[in-house]
């Protein structure tokens, strides 16, 4: 799809502002753990594919938080994932949400906060292998441990919701690190650092959840990456859409596993990054910027930017204030139940997003 050149002007400098924000070059809790992650980032590209096919899609969120008191998803992911299918439902697009029992109810909350009900926006629980956290199925990622939740995704293509989806999109969902397979068929440039993937990532760490501490949170994450796997086994006309800010996040497998180990700024990029890829991937310094920079490139594109004035800070803050209590959601840096993001205040996390909206309003 060609775009105007203003346009396709707008969405790159958007793109620039939720990966570079000059607002943040200061502040204290700020990562930049995104940048491995910027040169193969494709707004555009996401953008196009959305205006040019989008008719039914399916969002996937939640990233869990252990070290949380009581444990929680995170602040970062739900709100932009709730704010992006009010969105693209109010541009036309058949719209369902979907998470674990982890974040099932901070969707539900935030669909009451934005006054929309689960008849207009769906929210679907994909489970998890067992009930006991402790079970084998639950540690493992590998399909002979998986049959509970490949046969969801299997049904879950012949069901109404499913059935004729145009797109997959995956914000700031945790999913399993690198593999040997993953790692080998990985397009690159030069020589394959296999001795240093093997030397880094051990056998008995791959194929896991973990969060940008190294926890290992894959008992308490369902396997919502076998949705892109089934859809490429049957050969679903399906397109992917992956929103990340660390690399740990579905989509990330775009980049070779070699980037994260050379320039990761905790050295702990290269262990927990994701090996699961999607057609695009969105990066950005926080995920929720994502999302709402994906909704403002599309609504450019379809010239309905009306859609973007009802992203105000009040309703940000109404939504984020459903999820902290009744979510119950936290945030991820901080472990705090507030309105920070990534231990970013919400004044300072919305500047970002008012910014969004001034380069698409211009």
């Amino acid at each position: 799809m060609v775009l105007p050149p203003d346009v396709r002007e707008k969405i790159l400098l958007i793109e620039e502002v939720i990966n570079f924000p000059t607002s943040l070059l200061s502040h204290k809790n700020y990562h930049w753990e995104n940048l491995p992650l910027v040169p193969y980032s494709n707004l555009t590209g996401a953008v196009s594919s959305l205006v040019e096919k989008g008719k039914k899609v399916v969002i996937i969120t939640g990233f869990y938080v252990p070290a949380g008191d009581p444990p929680a998803t995170e602040t970062d992911g739900p709100p932009g994932a709730l704010t992006l299918a009010e969105g693209l439902r109010y541009l036309g697009m058949e719209v369902s949400l979907l998470s674990d029992e982890y974040t099932h109810s901070a969707l539900k909350a935030g669909l009451k906060a934005l006054n929309l009900s689960e008849k207009e926006i769906p929210v679907i629980c994909f489970p998890l292998e067992h009930s006991d956290q402790g079970h084998i199925s639950r540690m493992k990622n590998e399909e002979n441990e998986s049959s509970i939740s490949i046969r969801f995704a299997q049904d879950f293509f012949d069901s109404l919701v499913g059935r004729s989806l145009t797109h997959l999109i995956y914000i700031e969902r945790v999913g399993p690190n690198h593999t040997l397979p993953s790692f080998m068929t990985q397009e690159r440039e030069g020589r394959c650092p296999l001795e240093q993937f093997e030397m880094i990532l051990p056998p008995r760490i791959r194929n896991r959840c973990f969060s940008s501490r190294l926890e290992d949170i894959t008992r308490f994450t369902a396997k919502t990456h076998f949705l892109l796997e089934i859809a490429e086994k049957q050969g679903l006309p399906i397109e992917s859409i992956g929103i990340g800010d660390r690399g740990n996040e579905i989509g990330a497998g775009r980049v070779p596993w070699e980037i994260f180990a050379q320039h990761s700024t905790t050295h702990r990029e290269a262990v927990f990054c994701c090996r699961v890829k999607t057609d695009y991937l969105i990066s950005c310094g926080i995920s929720n910027w994502g999302g709402y920079a994906l909704l403002a490139g599309v609504a450019l594109v379809m010239g309905r930017l009306d859609i973007l004035k009802k992203v105000t800070p009040e309703q940000e803050r109404s939504v984020l204030e459903y999820l902290v209590h009744h979510g119950p959601a936290i945030d991820g840096m901080t472990c705090k139940q507030d309105h920070s993001v990534d231990g970013v205040e919400f004044n300072d996390y919305m500047r970002v997003i008012e910014r969004i909206k001034e380069i698409a309003l211009e």
